[in-house]
């Protein structure tokens, strides 16, 4: 039996977070190695020290009660990285690769004639980012970064409690603000306040709840496509709500082979609490995974909805996109879906310039469904066969009006290369139903299961 249970070695940490974590070596209760084992364990999982110890006070013989002795060492609590040096890049002329991400918007591709005015940029780069761990004695971390260069500024914070007023709940407060000018066809501003609590909520850890809310702003400038965003949503503020339950028990996250992934999403974007639009969201998943000689046959349900209330409209930052190597293999990214023409013009005045692009524009509506069976290869240990079938669609309207005429249908084959990491994957996937403009098979190259 343990009798008392004696800390030692511990300057800054509280001795409620040891004893949080040396639960199971209660006074009275039986002193076992199973016991000590897990609680040197749950100490050095905290961070907070570089080394424990835990053993009894004396060798156990005969004698029923003993003292235990835990000893820990406090590893370093300030780490600082920096580097420094001066920046010299070419803004404009062609845009790399013709592919532009908008905050906000999916990629999206730009004709090859498509150019801007072409400058030198120059000026000092300067990155720094300092992290102070176990701040006040619970486990918690403060985390200050920030980036200072000619085209992209940036700052950002976070604040990690783990044991949060002393319960299950971990909470983290995170503010970051980016100016970026990287890209010729805008500018951008982006900011972000939240603060976000989650805790398991079986013993088993299989189910979290999240709760989380965050304040967020985008300002978009100098944009020289302006009919991809509505003139309302150049600048936006939103303000969510959030509520996330996740019930994951599979037996590798990364590549599973049994288990089930379940999550459910529900959000609010209330004007009264500061946001420029008013709707929920709902996203919901659900993946179940057999394995059976080997052979793993997956499948994934994702649903999605939104819906605007009191007159507003969902921006189209917060629509739902699909198509891609990890939702309709059969499309390329974000090519399902609703789409819109646009003309993008390197000089406005000059209709010469000027060539039409395809967008997608999101759904209000989303649903995927994935199944594909997993083979291995007896030769090759590490390599594996996968034959996949993809459908669904991201809908302009949430109902069943067009449901089925919009369902796409896609199937294809695959190779996997097992990796510590993950494994590498190349899916060639063929739509049933092809769309005029957009290749019926495409092929992905990636790291990690497509779900």
């Amino acid at each position: 039996m343990a009798n008392n249970v004696v800390t030692i070695g511990q300057r800054i940490t509280k001795e409620t977070l040891i004893g949080r974590q040396t639960a199971g070596l209660q006074p009275g209760k039986p002193l076992t190695e199973r016991e000590i084992l897990t609680s040197e364990s749950q100490l050095y999982a905290t961070g907070v020290f570089d080394w424990t110890e835990v053993s009894p006070r004396r060798q156990i013989t005969s004698q029923e009660h003993e003292d235990v002795i835990v000893k820990v060492h406090e590893a370093k609590r300030n780490t600082l990285s920096y580097g420094f040096g001066y920046e010299i890049v070419n803004q404009g002329g062609t845009v790399p690769g013709g592919t532009v991400v908008v905050p906000g918007l999916p990629a999206f591709e730009l004709p090859s004639t498509f150019r801007t005015n072409q400058k030198t940029i120059h000026g000092p780069r300067v990155n720094a980012l300092y992290t102070r761990n176990n701040l006040w004695g619970k486990a918690e971390s403060l985390t200050l970064g920030g980036l200072y260069g000619p085209l992209n500024r940036r700052a950002s914070a976070a604040y990690i409690d783990p044991n949060f007023r002393w319960t299950q709940w971990t909470a983290t407060l995170s503010a970051t603000g980016e100016l970026n000018k990287e890209n010729p066809i805008f500018n951008a501003f982006q900011g972000q306040l939240g603060f976000q609590l989650q805790k398991p909520i079986t013993a088993d850890k299989t189910q979290t709840l999240i709760l989380r809310y965050t304040l967020t702003q985008t300002a978009l400038t100098h944009l020289l496509v302006p009919e991809l965003v509505p003139p309302d949503q150049t600048h936006t503020t939103l303000s969510t709500l959030a509520a996330v339950w996740i019930r994951d028990t599979r037996d590798n996250p990364i590549d599973a082979s049994t288990g089930t992934y379940s999550s459910v999403e529900v959000d609010a974007n209330p004007a009264m609490l500061g946001s420029n639009f008013n709707f929920g969201r709902l996203l919901a998943q659900r993946a179940f995974y057999k394995s059976k000689k080997g052979i793993v046959w997956a499948n994934s349900l994702r649903l999605g909805f939104l819906q605007a209330t009191f007159g507003s409209e969902v921006p189209i930052s917060q629509k739902f996109f699909t198509g891609g190597g990890s939702t309709l293999r059969g499309f390329p990214l974000n090519g399902a879906g609703p789409q819109r023409i646009v003309p993008a013009c390197s000089t406005p005045s000059d209709p010469s310039t000027c060539s039409l692009i395809q967008v997608p524009t999101g759904g209000n509506q989303l649903v995927i469904l994935n199944s594909e069976f997993r083979f291995p290869i007896p030769t090759k240990k590490k390599f594996s066969f996968a034959a996949f079938y993809d459908g669904g669609n991201a809908f302009e309207q949430i109902g069943l009006n067009n449901f089925a005429e919009q369902w796409t249908n896609s199937v294809g084959i695959g190779v996997r290369y097992a990796t510590p990491v993950g494994p590498i994957r190349l899916d060639v996937g063929h739509n049933l139903s092809p769309i005029p403009g957009i290749k019926p098979t495409q092929f992905f190259v990636t790291l990690g299961q497509a779900f």
